[in-house]
């Protein structure tokens, strides 16, 4: 993959950490920010060219990861696969399913890759339990809490964080929400700054998701119930429980075994950005599409249309 061509368009907080993934994973031509002087700051970090134009910048490469403000991702996305080029847009997709679909029918007339950055697929943890055949689970539960941080203001807490545990909840069951309740409060910002959701799935799953980006002690679990299993991850100290019903003993909790499950250490952002270089180059599968980017990006409005309700109430 070293011989593709590769840039970055939008080199804030997390574009930047996208840009120096893809020097050592492919040839980076370069980045572009809508602040010069951010991309000249970046492109002088990595030694690559510090684009003055998204048009000067596609004509150069074969892939580009667009980390620009959610509001710009269709318009940027567009532009790009119009000249040919491959993309992985940030979390979330969109802003709407109408530009999803749009960016997902481009994508597959021209046969170009389309990728998602839905980070959290390719944790260990969920890695090992996909791998495990446990089935659907009957029940999750997640909280995914932030101290506050002067960035992604332009989305509310649903799509900056709760989208997540969405993603990994859809993933997880393979199903979709057909009753979506929400609550949340502006605490800080003019949006959404803490959310709790609970979805009740059409296989049964039921989810109860918690979000919040203004706590002084950040955490961020998951716990998966199965009918004689469940599955304890701390996304925070890479670690994983599964206690499992019938057999042997917890303290205090009789029949009940506790299986400690050794997770590597993952540059996931790495894993991510590999992935989907070999897609490009290979013509495999990525592991979050645009398909399954809208499918929950329309789980996250649902729950924004709840959100909006209680607080405009």
């Amino acid at each position: 993959m070293k011989q593709l061509k590769t840039a970055v368009i939008g080199v804030g907080h997390l574009g930047r950490f996208h840009a120096q993934k893809y020097a050592q994973l492919s040839q980076l031509q370069g980045v572009y920010d809508a602040n010069p002087a951010r991309s000249a700051e970046v492109a002088q970090e990595l030694g690559c060219r510090a684009f003055t134009s998204v048009a000067e910048l596609l004509a150069e490469v074969d892939a580009v990861s667009i980390a620009t403000p959610t509001s710009t991702h269709f318009a940027v996305a567009e532009m790009a696969m119009q000249a040919g080029v491959h993309c992985l847009v940030e979390k979330p997709f969109t802003l709407d399913t109408d530009e999803a679909d749009a960016l997902i029918t481009m994508a597959q007339e021209r046969h170009l890759v389309l990728a998602v950055g839905h980070i959290k697929r390719v944790h260990p943890a969920i890695l090992h339990l996909r791998q495990a055949g446990y089935g659907a689970p009957r029940y999750l539960e997640a909280e995914r809490l932030a101290p506050f941080k002067p960035r992604s203001l332009d989305i509310d807490v649903i799509m900056d964080l709760m989208i997540h545990d969405l993603d990994l909840t859809l993933l997880l069951t393979g199903a979709e929400p057909v009753d979506v309740r929400a609550v949340g409060v502006a605490a800080v910002t003019d949006k959404a700054d803490m959310a709790n959701a609970w979805l009740t799935l059409n296989n049964g799953t039921v989810a109860n998701l918690a979000a919040s980006r203004v706590v002084r002690e950040p955490a961020r679990r998951m716990r998966i119930f199965w009918q004689d299993r469940y599955a304890s991850v701390d996304f925070m100290n890479n670690t994983l429980h599964i206690y499992h019903r019938g057999e042997g003993m917890v303290p205090g909790i009789p029949g009940v075994r506790d299986e400690a499950v050794g997770l590597p250490k993952k540059d996931a952002l790495a894993s991510e950005i590999e992935d989907f270089l070999q897609a490009v180059a290979t013509g495999k599968a990525v592991f979050c599409d645009g398909i399954a980017g809208r499918r929950v990006l329309a789980a996250a409005l649902q729950v924004r249309t709840a959100v909006d309700h209680f607080l405009n109430r």
